[in-house]
């Protein structure tokens, strides 16, 4: 006898409940909540979640309890005020329920015959999404996963405006090429570089300004050496938004230098891609319109939960160039628009919905105003930061980021500073209190705080600072009873931009 895995309609309603009642209260007591569970170690979460298959049901209540228990509670709060570690951020609750309705629909959005509607809503969410941008009006798009993916994508349309060959040939059609990057730039497009087969030493490491911005004199320099060396200049990766430092590249400048030098332009715009509609940020969209393509993640900009990212280009055609194919169980481009030619995948989730039902319930200018609010939020930090004697701000506040360190004023050796600021930010993630990432520019190690938070306010500016000197306290005091302690922390492995000199071919 068979019977149906399915739960009855009114079962299906108090499932709903249950998942509404623990969806507000989570959001509603995420700030009265520890960001981080102290006793969560690799080896008892494990233990604690491990269990064998379940074979029989075990029913909706036990589930549901164990996911409290197991999982809930030793999940990081991201969205707590003071979780500024990365660039997550808490989603609006419209934009949590929305993955329910896309799940419950779910719609594979590869060919519009199988998911018309969610087509079309996709295409409508991309057009928005250029609205907001400031990028080329026409361009076409796709969703992705995020920006490594989208940098990918963006990489590989690169490859395909200069050499199309390749699609049939594969990489004997090309000759040797070189993309260039900054320190500064998304790791994950050294990945993109390495995973279109051209290997790292075709990355060439840009250096920046005192603002950790790419140098276009330097860049310009680059692209024409390679050329004398008989080396093809693919493609220039630029960024708006720097993941360490919120960094933005002088986009319009380097844009004129690849319109001159024949060079593909890709802006990775995964957190700042928005500036364009934030004043305080605008300056740093200023020639985007001229790049080649473009990212930017909805699931960082929109306040939606992952994934959710986006990526462009101007040039129309190039994306089913790239990744169009045909297969005789599925519809052609001829019989409609097909996003199975857009990007790499064929099974692809209704993203487009949480971002729709987001816009639509709470507007773009409001998202907008709590990016602008965001900030200047980060401007105040910095300057409590300047005005504090133990404190020192490491690079200008950038696109909502600070770089900064805990330099107690008897502590003045570079390296015991640098040790110390290396040791305080998993000491930070254990009391619970802040949670910060870390970061290492040039020689100095810092502490980076991004304001991505829509529910950090002004009093949690203290409080921050506060929760930095009690874990360095903390440190300084465990160096004080086993001096053993106080180690430099290794040196960096140079950034991934970072190729051996490239051979004469």
């Amino acid at each position: 006898m068979t019977v149906s895995p399915e739960l009855s309609p009114e079962a299906i309603r108090d499932l709903g409940r249950w998942v509404a009642d623990f969806v507000a209260d989570y959001l509603a007591t995420l700030s009265e909540q520890p960001i981080a569970d102290p006793t969560a170690t690799p080896a008892r979460l494990q233990a604690q979640i491990d269990e064998p298959l379940p074979r029989a049901a075990q029913g909706v209540e036990t589930a549901l309890e164990d996911f409290r228990r197991k999982i809930v509670a030793p999940s990081v709060r991201v969205g707590h005020p003071r979780f500024l570690a990365w660039m997550r951020t808490s989603p609006l609750a419209g934009a949590v329920f929305a993955e329910a309705l896309a799940a419950a629909l779910n719609q594979s959005v590869a060919v519009w015959q199988g998911a018309p509607a969610a087509t079309e809503t996709e295409r409508l969410v991309l057009r928005w999404l250029l609205a907001l941008s400031g990028y080329a009006p026409d361009a076409e798009g796709i969703l992705t996963s995020g920006g490594s993916m989208a940098n990918f994508v963006g990489m590989l349309l690169a490859r395909q405006a200069a050499f199309p060959e390749v699609r049939q040939q594969g990489l004997r059609a090309m000759p040797p090429a070189a993309v260039y990057l900054s320190p500064e730039a998304h790791y994950s497009q050294v990945k993109a570089v390495e995973m279109m087969g051209l290997g790292k030493d075709a990355v060439r490491c840009i250096p920046t300004d005192t603002a950790r911005r790419m140098r276009p004199d330097a860049l310009q320099e680059a692209i024409r050496a390679d050329k004398r060396r008989g080396i093809v200049p693919l493609a220039v990766g630029a960024t708006i938004g720097t993941t360490a430092t919120g960094a933005c590249d002088p986009i319009a400048e380097i844009a004129a230098i690849c319109a001159e030098e024949g060079v593909w332009l890709h802006v990775d715009g995964a957190y700042g891609g928005l500036a364009a509609s934030i004043p305080t940020a605008a300056a740093c969209a200023r020639g985007l319109a001229q790049a080649d393509s473009f990212t930017v993640d909805p699931h960082k900009t929109l306040f939606v939960p992952f994934e959710a990212g986006a990526v462009f280009t101007r040039h129309r055609g190039l994306l089913p160039a790239t990744f169009g194919a045909r297969a005789a169980y599925l519809p052609n481009a001829e019989e409609g628009f097909q996003f199975r030619d857009y990007g790499p995948q064929l099974s692809r989730n209704f993203r487009a919905l949480k971002i729709y039902l987001t816009l639509k319930i709470y507007g773009a200018d409001a998202i907008l105003s709590t990016w602008e609010r965001l900030h200047r939020l980060a401007a105040r930090f910095g300057a409590m930061l300047e005005a504090a004697p133990d404190f020192q701000l490491v690079t200008p506040i950038s696109m909502g980021i600070a770089a900064f360190r805990y330099a107690p004023p008897d502590l003045t050796d570079e390296t015991a500073l640098n040790a110390l600021n290396h040791a305080l930010a998993p000491v930070l993630q254990q009391q619970g209190e802040a949670f910060l990432s870390r970061t290492h520019l040039g020689e100095t190690e810092a502490l980076r705080a991004c304001f991505i938070s829509y529910r950090t306010t002004e009093d949690d500016l203290p409080r921050i600072m506060e929760a930095v000197r009690k874990a360095g306290e903390s440190v300084r005091a465990q160096w004080r009873t086993a001096p053993e302690a106080l180690m430099a922390p290794e040196a960096p492995s140079p950034p991934d931009c970072t190729p051996p000199t490239p051979k004469t071919p």
